[in-house]
């Protein structure tokens, strides 16, 4: 029996039944300090029954009252429910599978933009693909630039795979990532993209290139329209550390670790995707890490039902509160996800649903600030005390999740199917067994469910494109 934390997190640690850490590369035998609190955080600020408007009923009827809410609101416009959800635990069932309800009703979704789309996309501008570089590749490499990845405190197995090797870090503060590295350089904010492309320009026009990259010339046109002292004054790291990134690069063929922060800031895009080219320039095939979600073959698409039905609507995470303001949105669901801390404009969501303008419906395990301001609130159980199949964004397993502890609330998949009965929707999209979903959704992945099942703990067969290795441009 092996279990797997669903935290949006690098590491994904998997367990046994003992909750102890499995001696497996590059798990390697330990794990942060919240996960070796799980279970005692488990029995804490629970939601251990179902609530309306403050009131505890049991799930049966706040099942029933939440189908009456849609109902209502799909006689109206069914643009006007948004379902809301993210990565609060990255099960395949948990997160995906139930998104298929919604696709079918044809209520909104948001764009699911607000951490890492805009990076996946500069990447696979570049490469065809934002896969990059496995656990097993990390070792391989005598030093690393942390670049807006604090990993020492984030990403803490990445971390332990280089603390015997040199480490710059590149951020716009001195983070403890940067206190520990062996030199910090600090960017102005905003400013990466500026100081990758003084790295290149200084890669190119020194005569450092050793790779094969397509549209060098244009490449080459490109900075040559900049001046390093423009890119030095502009991105506040001066010209003698710019040069001094360009050789560090060229003689010792660091990997790049690059930090979701940056698609949270000017030009965030644009930054991850001049970055990622510099490990191309030096000869690198790979030579880079953001992301590897989209890389396994997995067919999320297909778990949430995109095959066969779509949202309405899709808005974006940075102007969810302007649509809550404006009065386009009448019913929120929640699950998988805190949009009262993460969203832009979840100040104007609280305003809103005090004062009766929008209906707040939560399903979740704990006692979110959402959760405690929802007009209806289902309990869900934890990773702990439930099935599902977790998938990593750093390493290259994929995990059959088994509950150790005793199960409270109802699962995403129950309450989905639950509401669609009383809804008496019956597409296939639904009456499709939701383990079935999961084994075609993980095939492409190179792993069956049955294969999963038996040995718990499988890995998969990463997509490159083409001819098994990318190139840059």
């Amino acid at each position: 029996m092996v279990i797997a934390c669903t935290r949006d997190c690098y590491d994904t640690c998997i367990f046994n039944e003992n909750y102890r850490p499995l001696n497996l590369f590059p798990i390697n035998g330990f794990t942060c300090a919240r996960g070796r609190a799980d279970l005692a955080r488990n029995e804490k600020n629970r939601v251990l029954s179902a609530y309306i408007d403050g009131k505890e009923v049991s799930i049966d009827e706040a099942i029933r009252y939440v189908a009456k809410i849609l109902r209502e609101e799909l006689k109206k416009n069914p643009a006007s429910i948004l379902r809301t959800d993210y990565d609060g635990n990255q099960g395949l069932l948990t997160w995906y599978y139930p998104d298929r309800l919604f696709n079918v009703i044809g209520a909104s979704q948001t764009d699911r933009s607000i951490c890492s789309s805009e990076g996946h996309a500069a990447i696979r501008a570049h490469y065809g693909t934002s896969m990059g570089a496995l656990p097993e590749d990390f070792i391989k490499y005598r030093a690393a630039v942390f670049w807006a990845f604090p990993a020492s405190v984030s990403a803490p197995h990445i971390w332990a795979l280089f603390i015997k090797k040199f480490r710059v870090s590149i951020d716009v503060r001195l983070s403890d990532t940067a206190k520990k590295s062996d030199k910090a350089i600090i960017v102005r904010p905003g400013a990466d993209v500026f100081l990758a492309l003084g790295i290149i320009k200084v890669l190119i026009e020194d005569g450092m290139i050793e790779g094969k990259v397509k549209h060098l010339e244009e490449l080459a046109r490109y900075v040559g329209n900049f001046s390093l002292d423009y890119l030095s004054r502009v991105s506040g790291v001066s010209i003698d550390d710019i040069k001094w990134l360009a050789e560090f690069y060229h003689e010792r063929k660091p990997l790049t670790l690059i930090g979701f922060a940056l698609g949270r800031s000017l030009n965030g895009g644009d930054a991850v995707g001049m970055i990622s080219l510099i490990p191309a320039l030096v000869g690198l095939r790979r030579g880079y890490y953001y992301s590897n979600s989209l890389g396994w073959g997995i067919d999320f698409d297909y778990l949430r039902g995109l095959h066969m039905a779509r949202s309405s609507r899709v808005i974006p995470m940075a102007e969810f509160g302007e649509y809550v303001e404006r009065g386009e949105i009448d019913v929120v669901y929640v699950w998988n996800e805190n949009p009262v801390l993460t969203l832009p404009g979840g100040d104007r969501l609280i305003e809103a649903v005090r004062e009766g303008r929008v209906r707040l419906i939560v399903h979740d395990p704990y006692w979110s600030e959402t959760a405690k301001l929802a007009d209806v609130i289902l309990p869900a159980p934890t990773f702990l005390e439930k099935h599902d199949v977790v998938y990593s964004y750093w390493h290259d397993y994929l995990v059959y999740n088994e509950p150790i502890k005793s199960p409270k609330g109802i699962t995403e998949i129950d309450l989905i199917r639950r509401l669609a009965k009383e809804l008496e929707i019956a597409h296939p999209l639904i009456l499709e067994d939701p383990w079935d979903a999961v084994d075609k959704a993980i095939r492409p992945a190179g792993v069956t469910l049955n294969e999963l099942r038996e040995k718990k703990v499988v890995k998969m067969k990463p997509r490159y494109l083409p001819a098994d290795e990318p190139d840059a441009l």
